[in-house]
């Protein structure tokens, strides 16, 4: 009876600690589920910098909006496998800034700074990676609604106090102002880290339009050009990416290679000084954008090849005995080109090849390529 009732007893302390530990798990349950979920962090890839520097060969342009739909990438892939392309030029600025803004507002910018890989980036480069594509950021620089909106101080102003807007409606960041620099700086860098094969800068320019004749610029060094801005950018820009092995590349104006003082001066576009910080240099030479009458044509816009192979052979003059090499921007659209076709395609592009010149990039802003010939690229 005694051994029956110790039994008895040692069955009963078990069930009890069997019954606490359960009631103490389901109470932890209860209690983290009430807690505030930990922000997930998404896992950034591991860079490791490019063997080979690959840059822009036979492309075309897409928004950060495109790269994000399934169906437009369905298309975008087929084009560019119809049409024999092999580089695909996407915006960024949208999938940096997210990461970048804020250290605007918190922080004074500088090269400190450590950036990481931006994951929606890395995945898209992955992604046309596997089909054998080269991936080209373009990053535009100064001209800046985000960055200005974020730190209003970063402007580039008008007499009375107020922002200055170009014809479109655009801010613009101050180039003058070294945080304005070290941000771009640091976009290109995540770029790179994300493991594109190229950084492309467009709008690395000062402002020419509208009401720009009176533009002040608050971080303006007086015995410094413009010139002198732009270069120095891309220098630090070039130490800062040397590292991880990608090409840097530029977008000109297409009338900046006919290099008249006054656009060297207003723009702060010198070709010759830029282009040894330079793998590519991208010229858009739309016919469509020289004004009426220019070189003597009514209408510029009815002639792709002469503008496009002037534009190209000019170039070439001026940026003689650098390594960069040329990749013109073609005009993929219609603007004031009544002949406009596949056969405008093909007639810049012939332009181009006639100069001794094999890559090409062709833009479309609204990332329609249907008018692109088949096997262009070949």
């Amino acid at each position: 009876m005694n051994i029956d009732r110790k039994y008895l007893i040692a069955c009963a302390s078990v069930f009890v600690v069997i019954l606490l530990a359960v009631l103490s798990f389901l109470f932890l349950k209860h209690f983290t589920s009430k807690q505030p979920a930990k922000a997930q962090t998404q896992e950034v890839p591991t860079f490791t910098p490019h063997k080979v520097k690959r840059s822009s060969e036979r492309g075309i342009y897409i928004t950060s909006w495109s790269a994000q739909s399934k169906r437009k990438m369905d298309y975008i892939k087929n084009i560019m496998k119809t049409r024999g392309l092999n580089t695909i030029v996407v915006d960024v600025n949208y999938l940096l800034d997210p990461y970048l803004i804020p250290l605007a507002k918190q922080h004074k910018l500088s090269r400190d700074i450590k950036v990481t890989a931006a994951p929606a980036l890395s995945r898209l480069t992955e992604d046309f990676h596997k089909e054998g594509f080269i991936v080209t950021a373009r990053i535009v620089c100064f001209k800046d609604d985000h960055l200005v909106i974020a730190r209003p101080d970063l402007s580039v102003m008008l007499p009375g106090g107020v922002p200055y807007r170009d014809h479109k409606g655009g801010h613009w960041a101050d180039p003058y102002s070294e945080e304005v620099r070290i941000y771009k700086e640091l976009m290109a860098e995540m770029a790179a880290l994300s493991g594109v094969d190229e950084v492309q800068f467009d709008y690395i320019r000062f402002p020419a339009e509208g009401k720009a004749k009176n533009a002040i610029f608050p971080f303006e060094i007086k015995d410094i050009s413009r010139v002198d801005v732009i270069c120095q950018f891309l220098k630090d820009v070039r130490t800062r990416l040397d590292k991880y092995n990608v090409s840097m590349a530029l977008d000109i104006f297409g009338v900046v290679a006919w290099q008249s003082k006054t656009d060297i001066k207003t723009l702060g576009q010198d070709l010759k000084r830029m282009a040894k910080y330079l793998d590519v240099l991208s010229p858009m030479l739309y016919p469509s954008h020289f004004h009426a009458g220019y070189d003597g044509f009514a209408n510029p816009g009815s002639e792709p090849y002469y503008f496009m192979n002037t534009g190209v052979k000019k170039s070439l003059e001026i940026i003689s005995g650098e390594t960069t090499v040329l990749a013109p921007w073609i005009q993929g659209f219609n603007m004031s080109s009544p002949n406009y076709g596949p056969s405008y395609i093909t007639a810049q592009i012939k332009a181009c090849r006639d100069a001794g010149v094999h890559r090409f990039l062709i833009w479309n802003a609204r990332n329609v390529y249907d008018t692109v010939p088949v096997r262009v690229g070949n």
